[in-house]
């Protein structure tokens, strides 16, 4: 294998370490592993770096590739979506009672005798690739979001997590990730306006196809806790993975009562129950779905409102 340095991430821009404030969001971008790396991260970067606010409201703190053999050694995928393939391994039998009583409002079915499928299953009872099923077109009303977990209607079938398979099968050694991350004082908002401008780009570039979702070809940390789970997997420094007490969010939670070991619970775990104490509605969610776009304030208000948690046996 030479030196090694094609098994191990290498950092181009080491990660600076923490910001003091509570008015920033450090914003993970990386690419999906079939994506012409070099092509999209450059033209990702070219909008970032051609925004009026770079570097006064919003810059570049980190950048690495991580190397697909890598990725496969250390099972990272896996432990990346191991809260969604947990459902995808087995289907109706680990809904929640708010997730049945979702998908009966929503299909208009009955879940008990309905045919709701884990997408691993969905492949042989479909008779389809990993590649196909993820591609299956349906109409929008066909498909729904629960607990962080999708349901799509193939049909007469439900299919629980129908990408997994897919995104699983795609890592392979020759599929490096390259890795960014974005300090911005801007809110959620504005790079959400980011967003669609690297939408833009990457239609204009002919990287992707305009009635796909900018999801197919990148992903960005949509919340704090996406930022930990990204930061988990993706960020290293010369001498291994960053320590997650160097993250900015991380350490604003310490400061206010919340350890490391209670912010990876979370993310682990992340099928949540929230509120009830003072009288309000109590609700199911996922933690990243329930503080996406947050603060670190605001994340940390909607913690001190958590009453319970759905812990998920590991795969990875």
């Amino acid at each position: 294998m030479g030196d090694g340095k094609d098994t191990v991430p290498q950092v181009l821009v080491q990660y600076p370490g923490p910001d003091p404030g509570a008015d920033v969001q450090d914003i993970f971008v990386y690419l999906r592993p079939e994506t012409n790396g070099v092509l999209v991260e450059s033209t990702l970067l070219r909008v970032v770096q051609g925004c009026e606010y770079y570097r006064k409201g919003i810059s570049l703190i980190y950048l690495a590739n991580v190397p697909g053999q890598f990725i496969l050694d250390h099972h990272v995928v896996e432990q990346h979506y191991s809260h969604k393939l947990f459902f995808a391994v087995h289907g109706k039998r680990a809904f929640t009672a708010h997730m049945r009583e979702a998908f009966e409002n929503h299909f208009r079915e009955s879940w008990q005798v309905s045919s709701i499928l884990g997408s691993y299953e969905a492949l042989y009872v479909l008779n389809l690739t990993p590649e196909e099923l993820f591609s299956v077109w349906v109409p929008r009303t066909e498909i729904m979001t629960v607990d962080g977990q999708t349901i799509k209607k193939i049909g007469d079938n439900y299919v629980v997590n129908y990408d997994i398979p897919a995104l699983l099968q795609k890592n392979n050694r020759a599929t490096d990730i390259a890795v960014m991350l974005f300090r911005s004082r801007l809110d959620y908002g504005y790079f959400e306006s980011l967003v669609r401008e690297m939408q833009g780009s990457l239609v204009e570039q002919g990287i992707l196809d305009p009635d796909k979702p900018p999801t197919r070809v990148f992903h960005y940390s949509r919340g704090p806790f996406e930022q930990v789970l990204d930061a988990t997997d993706y960020l290293y420094g010369a001498d291994g993975p960053v320590p997650l007490e160097a993250l900015t969010f991380v350490q604003y939670a310490a400061q206010r009562g919340y350890s490391t070991q209670d912010l990876m619970n979370l993310v682990k775990n992340p099928i949540c129950l929230f509120g009830g104490d003072d009288g309000s509605e109590v609700i199911e969610e996922n933690i990243f779905n329930y503080t996406m776009n947050d603060t670190y304030p605001e994340a940390i208000d909607k913690l001190a409102t958590l009453r319970a948690q759905l812990w998920i046996r590991r795969y990875a």
